[in-house]
Formats: C-alpha cells, sequence, structure tokens
C-alpha cells in the first residue's frame, strides 16, 4: 500500500511538473488614435466697421460664437493701440475699451482697453474643460466705448485706423 501511495505521489508531482511546463505565447497589441485639434468661431474672417470718432460711448454691439474640442481661451489684441490718427502717424491714438459678456447680460462680463492689448493678445475667456465642441462652447457680446484721455483729442480731423483680432486657440 506504501509503494502505491509513493507511486501515486509520484505521478502527481510529475504530472504538475508538465502542467508547468506547457508552450505558450503572447501577442500584445498596442493601440492608437487620434482626434484633431477643433476650434470653431463665428464669424470668422475679416469684418469693416465704421467708427463714430464723435460718438464716446456705445458704438455698437458684435456677438460671437465659439467652441473648441480642447480647453481653449478667447483673447483680443489692437495692432495700434487704439484708433490710429493717420495724419499725425500716431500722434493721436484715441484708446477704447472693449467690453464684453455672456449674451450682454453683464454675465462673466470683462472689459479690456485698447492700449493693455497692443501687440499682446488679452485673455477675456478661458475654459479647462476637455468636452465634445458640441458642448464646450460659449458666446461674448461687446460693444467698444472710444476713451478720449484729454480734451485735447476729442475731434481732431483727419482718419483713423485700428485692427482689433479676436483670437480662439486651443490651449493643450
Amino acid at each position: 500500500m506504501k509503494r502505491t501511495l509513493t507511486a501515486i505521489a509520484a505521478a502527481a508531482a510529475l504530472a504538475a511538473g508538465s502542467a508547468s511546463a506547457l508552450d505558450s505565447e503572447t501577442l500584445d497589441i498596442n493601440l492608437s488614435g487620434e482626434v484633431d485639434s477643433n476650434c470653431e468661431l463665428i464669424p470668422e474672417g475679416t469684418a469693416s466697421y465704421a467708427v463714430d470718432m464723435l460718438e464716446t460711448g456705445n458704438q455698437g454691439s458684435l456677438t460671437i460664437l465659439y467652441s473648441c474640442n480642447s480647453p481653449y481661451t478667447v483673447s483680443l489684441e489692437s495692432a495700434n493701440g487704439g484708433m490710429y490718427h493717420n495724419e499725425s502717424t500716431g500722434g493721436v491714438n484715441i484708446d477704447y475699451d472693449v467690453e464684453a459678456s455672456w449674451l450682454g447680460l453683464g454675465i462673466g462680463a470683462t472689459t479690456t482697453n485698447s492700449a493693455s492689448m497692443a501687440g499682446t493678445p488679452v485673455t477675456i475667456v478661458t475654459n479647462n474643460d476637455w468636452q465634445n465642441i458640441l458642448f464646450n462652447g460659449g458666446t461674448r457680446t461687446g460693444n467698444l466705448d472710444l476713451s478720449f484721455d484729454s480734451p485735447t483729442e476729442y475731434a481732431v480731423a483727419g482718419t483713423y485706423s485700428d485692427v482689433l483680432t479676436i483670437i480662439l486657440a486651443a490651449d493643450y
């Protein structure tokens, strides 16, 4: 009986050793994909607007719609830092304020002066959400007010110009 038990134990040990020596192979598949960044600004392109250089108040309003499929910022930049007087080659430069809020209702309101955004974009909206473009957007309605810093600037004859740029940029 002892021999039988010893033979059974030896067979079990041999079977266990055989099981651990079975052949095995694996394949690891590395998956990858990509979605390009997509930001949309409406309207986009180029527009023109005649500023009433004798009106200090609201020059009218513009509503923009924007959205991205990643975190983003909306910023403003002024080429000249104000309404550049061409005949004086900038000797007179009328700065202006841009007031912007959600649909013009004062929600999330920002006010930015053209002098502070001269050649450097000033952020008016920051969104840090990682969402689909359909859900990761907003609107801003803004108006422009001329700011005459001294009485000598008001009603100086000539032509004025500036380029106000609205920039929507993905932040990743």
